[in-house]
C-alpha cells in the first residue's frame, strides 16, 4: 500500500510539472533585468546643479563590494571623468565602493556590507556637486543595469525646465548685437511667462533689472522699445537705477505659458562696458513678481554675432585644426600699419582675448607664442576672462606686416561652433583691434592635431640646463637628471619641442599629451597611466620637481613614434621625431611591455647582498630577483618588488582591517577593506603599494606595510 501510494505521490508531481505552463501556473525564471526604475532631480531648473535619486529593483541577489549598479546618461549630460569620486554617490544609504565614468556610463561598486536582495528596492543618490542639468529644456530619461541584469532599463522621462520659481518667468536669455565704442547696438531679452502670468496691456508691467556695467538713460523713448514685435507707444519706460519698468501699451495683451521678446533698439540711449563677461540680467512682471536671474551673456559680444568688418587694416584669424573642443593653432596675421602705439614703433606684446566658450588652460609655456618667429618671453593666463597676455624680448615693428602664432602646445581648446570675432589689444596701444570674423566647425576641416612635415629634433644632456630645439638653444628651469636608473627629462619643453601637445590640469593633477590620434594622460607620482584610454603601468611614475614635471626620456619620446639615441652620460641625448612618426608610432600592447621591460632592467641593476639578474642603462639598488631586458648588466638581490608578484597576502596580525584604495596612494578612492580572514595575490607593485586580486575577481591596491606575504 505505501509503495502504490508512493507511486501516487511522484505521478503527480510529473503531472502538476509538465501541466504547470499550460495552467498559468508560477514558475521560477531568471530576471535579466532591474524592474520600476525611476530618476528624480531635487531641482529640475536647466543649468543648475541638483542632487539626484535614483530607485530601482533588483530581481537579482548582488554581492556587496563584488558587484555594481550601471548608469547611462542621456548626452546632454556633461562630465569629467576624473571628477567622480566614491564619495560623490550613496547606495542603500551608504557610501559608494568606488566609482568609474567613461563616455556618459557610470558604473558603481556595491559598499562592502551594502548586499542587495532579490525584490529589494534599491535607492541611489548622485550628489549635486557632479550633476549639473542640461542647459536645453526638454524630457530626458536615464538608463539602469547591474553586473547581474544585463538589459539596460530606461526610467519614465522627467522634466528639465526654464522656471526657477513657481511665481516667476523663465530664465532670460540676453543677447547683444556688436558694441560699437560704449554703445550697444542692439538689446534682445526673450523669456515666458509662468502659470497665470497672462499680461493685459495698459495694465501690467515687465521690469528689466541690468547688471553693473549698463549705463541707463534718465529716459528712454517709448519707439526705441518692441515687445514681440509690436512697437510700444503710450508711456516711456520708467528708469530707476538699474532697473527698467516697462508699461505695456494697450494692444499688448499675452496669454500665460507664453514666449516674450522685448528689442531695445540701438538709439535706445543705453551705454555698455565691454570688459563684463557671465553678466547676469534680473526680469519679472506684476503678474509673475518673483525675480529670476538670465542665463550669463558676454557684455561685449555673444557667440551667435556675425560681424563682418570690410575695413583690410582688421586682422585675418586662422585656428587649425578649427573643429568644435580641439587643441587648435590660432594665427593671427596684422596687416601693416594696423597698430598704432602711444610711444615706440614697436610692438612689445599683446593681450589677446578669446571668444566666449574657448577653453584655456591655467599657464602657457612661452615657447608656444611667436611674433614673426619672435618667441615670447613671458606669458599670464586669465582663462576667467579668456585673456592670454604675452610680452617679447625685442619687440616687432609696427611697419611691417605680423604673424601671431599661438601654436597647438598652448593647449587651447575650441569654442563651440559659430562665427567669431577676437580682439587683440597691442601692450601701450592707442586702441584696441578687431579681427575679421571666422567659423569655428562641428567637425575639423583638416585632421585633428596635424604635424609638421619637416622632422623635429630636440637634445638633452644629464645635468646640464643647456638643450636645442631644432638647434636653437634653449635654458631649461630644470636639467635633465638620473633618478633610480631612469633617465627624467622635463615633459613640456620635450613634448612641444616635438610637436606634442601638452595640458596641464592642476585641479585633476593630470598632464594629458595628444599627438595625432594618440592621447595620454599621466598622473605626477603614480605608475598609472592612460594610453588611448587604456590603463599602463609605467616603470616609473613621472614626479614634480621645482614646479616642472619630468618623465622617463624614453617614454615621451617613444610612445609616439620618435626616435632616441643615447651614447654615455657625457652625451647630448638626441630625440628625433620624423615627418612620418605617426606611422610609426608603437601600439598600446608594445608600450606596455616596454615598460614591463624597462622596470625588470631597473630591479636588475644595482648591488645588494643576494642574487638576482637583470639589465638596464642606470644604477641603483635593485630589490628582486628577476630579469629584465635592455642594453648593460648588472646584478640585484633581496626580497623587493620582482620577487612577491604573485604571492599571497593577507592582513597583518594584530590589525583589524587595512584600506583597499583604487589606486597606489592614499589620494586615490576607497574602494573597500581587508579583512583578517581574507587572502589574495599580489598582480603588480607600485613603490610602497602592492595590487592585489581576490579570488572572485576584485582588484585593489593595499600599503605594503599593513599585509604579511606568503
Amino acid at each position: 500500500m505505501k509503495k502504490k501510494s508512493l507511486g501516487v505521490m511522484l505521478l503527480a508531481v510529473f503531472l502538476i510539472c509538465t501541466l504547470a505552463p499550460a495552467m498559468g501556473l508560477a514558475q521560477t525564471v531568471t530576471a535579466t533585468s532591474v524592474t520600476n526604475v525611476t530618476v528624480k532631480p531635487e531641482n529640475n531648473t536647466v543649468g543648475e546643479n541638483s542632487r539626484y535619486q535614483i530607485t530601482f529593483n533588483s530581481n537579482q541577489i548582488l554581492s556587496g563590494g563584488i558587484d555594481t549598479v550601471h548608469i547611462r546618461f542621456p548626452s546632454e549630460y556633461k562630465f569629467n571623468s576624473a571628477s567622480w569620486q566614491a564619495g560623490y554617490v550613496d547606495i542603500k544609504g551608504q557610501v559608494s565602493g568606488g566609482v568609474d565614468y567613461s563616455n556618459g556610463l557610470l558604473s558603481i561598486l556595491l559598499p562592502k556590507n551594502a548586499t542587495v536582495y532579490g525584490g529589494e528596492t534599491v535607492i541611489i543618490n548622485l550628489a549635486g556637486a557632479m550633476m549639473k542639468n542640461p542647459q536645453d529644456m526638454g524630457q530626458y530619461s536615464f538608463s539602469v543595469y547591474t553586473s547581474k541584469e544585463t538589459t539596460p532599463i530606461a526610467s519614465p522621462k522627467f522634466v528639465i525646465s526654464e522656471y526657477v520659481s513657481s511665481d516667476g518667468v523663465s530664465k532670460p536669455h540676453v543677447s547683444l548685437g556688436r558694441v560699437k565704442g560704449y554703445e550697444a547696438e542692439q538689446i534682445t531679452v526673450n523669456f515666458t511667462t509662468n502659470k497665470e502670468g497672462q499680461l493685459i496691456g495698459g495694465v501690467d508691467q515687465i521690469i528689466l533689472d541690468f547688471p553693473i556695467g549698463f549705463r541707463l538713460p534718465q529716459t528712454i523713448d517709448v519707439k526705441t522699445v518692441s515687445v514681440n514685435g509690436i512697437q510700444m507707444h503710450g508711456l516711456n519706460p520708467v528708469v530707476v537705477g538699474q532697473k527698467m519698468i516697462i508699461p505695456l501699451s494697450s494692444t499688448m495683451n499675452f496669454p500665460e505659458n507664453y514666449p516674450i521678446e522685448i528689442i531695445l533698439a540701438p538709439n535706445s540711449g543705453i551705454t555698455i562696458s565691454r570688459d563684463t563677461p557671465n553678466a547676469i540680467l534680473k526680469a519679472s512682471t506684476t503678474k509673475n513678481t518673483a525675480v529670476v536671474e538670465s542665463f550669463p551673456f558676454d557684455m561685449s559680444k555673444t557667440s551667435e554675432e556675425i560681424y563682418m568688418p570690410i575695413d583690410d587694416k582688421n586682422p585675418a584669424v586662422k585656428v587649425s585644426p578649427n573643429g568644435t573642443g580641439a587643441l587648435g593653432q590660432w594665427t593671427f596675421t596684422i596687416p601693416k600699419g594696423g597698430i598704432q602705439l602711444t610711444e615706440g614703433d614697436s610692438v612689445q606684446g599683446f593681450t589677446l582675448t578669446f571668444p566666449n566658450g574657448t577653453i584655456l588652460p591655467g599657464s602657457i609655456s612661452a615657447q608656444s607664442i611667436t611674433v614673426n618667429g619672435q618667441q615670447s618671453s613671458g606669458v599670464l593666463v586669465n582663462p576667467t576672462r579668456r585673456e592670454v597676455i604675452f610680452t617679447l624680448p625685442i619687440g616687432v615693428p609696427i611697419n611691417t606686416e605680423m604673424s601671431v602664432i599661438v601654436s597647438s602646445s598652448a593647449g587651447i581648446q575650441n569654442p563651440p561652433a559659430a562665427v567669431y570675432l577676437m580682439d587683440l589689444t597691442p601692450l601701450k596701444g592707442t586702441k584696441t583691434i578687431t579681427t575679421k570674423s571666422f567659423e569655428i566647425k562641428t567637425t575639423s576641416d583638416v585632421e585633428v592635431n596635424p604635424v609638421d612635415t619637416s622632422d623635429k629634433v630636440v637634445k638633452l644632456t644629464l645635468n646640464d640646463p643647456i638643450a636645442s630645439k631644432d638647434g636653437t638653444a634653449v635654458i631649461l628651469d630644470v636639467a635633465p637628471q638620473l633618478i633610480d636608473g631612469f633617465t627624467m627629462v622635463p615633459l613640456r619643453f620635450v613634448s612641444e619641442g616635438l610637436g606634442v601637445g601638452v595640458v596641464y590640469d592642476g585641479n585633476q593633477n593630470t598632464v594629458t599629451l595628444t599627438f595625432g590620434s594618440r592621447t595620454i594622460v599621466l598622473w605626477p607620482g603614480s605608475t598609472l597611466a592612460k594610453v588611448d584610454n587604456t590603463v599602463v603601468t609605467l616603470a616609473k611614475a613621472p614626479i614634480i620637481k621645482d614646479s616642472r614635471t619630468l618623465v622617463p626620456v624614453r617614454f615621451a619620446s617613444e610612445c609616439f613614434g620618435a626616435k632616441v639615441e643615447f651614447i654615455s652620460a657625457k652625451d647630448p641625448i638626441t630625440i628625433t621625431m620624423a615627418a612620418d612618426a605617426i606611422a610609426k608610432m608603437p601600439t598600446v600592447a608594445e608600450i606596455q611591455a616596454a615598460q614591463a621591460g624597462a622596470a625588470g632592467a631597473a630591479a636588475g641593476s644595482g648591488t645588494g647582498t643576494g642574487t638576482g639578474t637583470g639589465t638596464g642603462t642606470g644604477t641603483g639598488t635593485g630589490t628582486g630577483n628577476g630579469t629584465g631586458s635592455g642594453t648593460g648588466t648588472g646584478t640585484g638581490t633581496g626580497t623587493g618588488s620582482g620577487s612577491v608578484t604573485g604571492k599571497t597576502v593577507s592582513l597583518k596580525a594584530g590589525s583589524n582591517n587595512a584600506n583597499l584604495r583604487k589606486g597606489p596612494g592614499t589620494t586615490y578612492d576607497m574602494v573597500g577593506l581587508l579583512l583578517p580572514s581574507e587572502t589574495a595575490k599580489i598582480i603588480e607593485v607600485s613603490g610602497d603599494w602592492y595590487h592585489i586580486e581576490f579570488s572572485y575577481g576584485m582588484k585593489a591596491w593595499v600599503r605594503n606595510d599593513l599585509v604579511d606575504v606568503k
